[in-house]
């Protein structure tokens, strides 16, 4: 099967989802071609005509041109999107998914929502993780933080971390930009650490291995500056979960309906309902290291198994098959 990839455009993460979709449909002996959007139009029906795709993939789709989109139309060959920005961009989306046969969303609320806007194809197909990025890199102990934040600042996550200063010495760490103005009135606080700036997926295994504690909150639904106007609740985890498991890391996780479709609680992972919730949590974790290391090895297990970009993609390709 000759598959034609077309990455996101992003960069940052995007480009290592789009590099681990690349190497994994490669390890699955696909014969892959990757197009970029800025090659323009002719360079597209080229290589159409010249590779001959038995499928045309693609992720998130924001900066397909619609002409590249009558291209893709035009030449028939079956079409694949996955998008994984659901449902923060439901507005742009639900016009989108309808260029496409097979539309993949890491939301499983989406696949009701599209489904009522009439597309008869859609698949829940979370995000997964590459395990050659996200491993065990253990350092030295003495370095280690109690509690690390890695992701944009979001409301929730800014309220979590303002409340675990305020209620607890324990160190914390946070990784990502604008952090340092999000906690404006906190920067000098001894046991807080700000790394502002984005960093690589291997330099956050580094740090998710040598943390006691990982705080993995998710974007608000109904962010300001989401475009999802109908309001699509995320009831699904986010890729970050698998990725802090394959890292053999012990995580709080904010409780999420889909949960419990990849985990165990408290076996393989263990999830918070409230600021005072979690910080009991907190507590308990901290002081039973055994505890929190037999769960870590369960979870990144458990990811292992089942959870990776290799798993993704062939649950992908047996749907499209049939």
């Amino acid at each position: 099967m000759k598959i034609l990839y077309i990455p996101s455009g992003f960069k940052r993460i995007y480009l290592y989802f789009d590099q681990s979709i690349l190497k994994s449909l490669s390890q699955l002996d696909y014969q892959v071609k990757s197009f970029h959007v800025s090659y323009g139009d002719e360079a597209l029906k080229k290589m159409i005509s010249s590779f001959k795709p038995d499928l045309i993939l693609t992720m998130v789709g924001f900066k397909l041109t619609p002409s590249i989109l009558s291209i893709i139309k035009k030449s028939k060959v079956p079409t694949a999107i996955w998008m994984t920005e659901d449902p923060y961009y439901t507005d742009k989306t639900i016009d989108l998914i309808h260029h496409f046969h097979y539309v993949f969303t890491i939301e499983s609320s989406c696949v009701e929502f599209y489904t009522a806007a009439g597309h008869k194809n859609i698949h829940h197909l979370p995000l997964g993780t590459n395990p050659d990025i996200y491993s065990p890199q253990l350092e030295n102990k003495n370095s280690f933080f109690d509690l690390c934040f890695v992701g944009y600042p979001y409301p929730e996550r800014v309220k979590l971390t303002k409340y675990l200063l305020d209620h607890s010495s324990y160190t914390i760490l946070t990784i990502g930009g604008n952090w340092h103005l999000a906690l404006p009135s906190y920067n000098r606080k001894p046991n807080l650490k700000i790394i502002n700036q984005w960093m690589t997926p291997k330099r956050v295994s580094s740090f998710y291995s040598n943390t006691k504690i990982i705080l993995n909150s998710h974007r608000p639904f109904q962010y300001k500056y989401n475009r999802n106007e109908k309001g699509v609740v995320n009831n699904s985890i986010n890729n970050r979960t698998f990725d802090i498991a394959c890292c053999e890391a012990f995580q709080l996780i904010d409780r999420k309906r889909d949960l419990y479709h990849h985990f165990n609680e408290e076996k393989e992972i263990v999830s918070f309902t409230s600021m005072e919730d979690l910080l009991a949590k907190i507590n308990y974790y901290h002081q039973h290291e055994n505890e929190r290391i037999k769960i870590a090895k369960k979870a990144r297990q458990k990811v292992l198994e089942n959870d990776t970009f290799i798993h993704r993609l062939i649950k992908m390709m047996s749907i499209i098959k049939k």
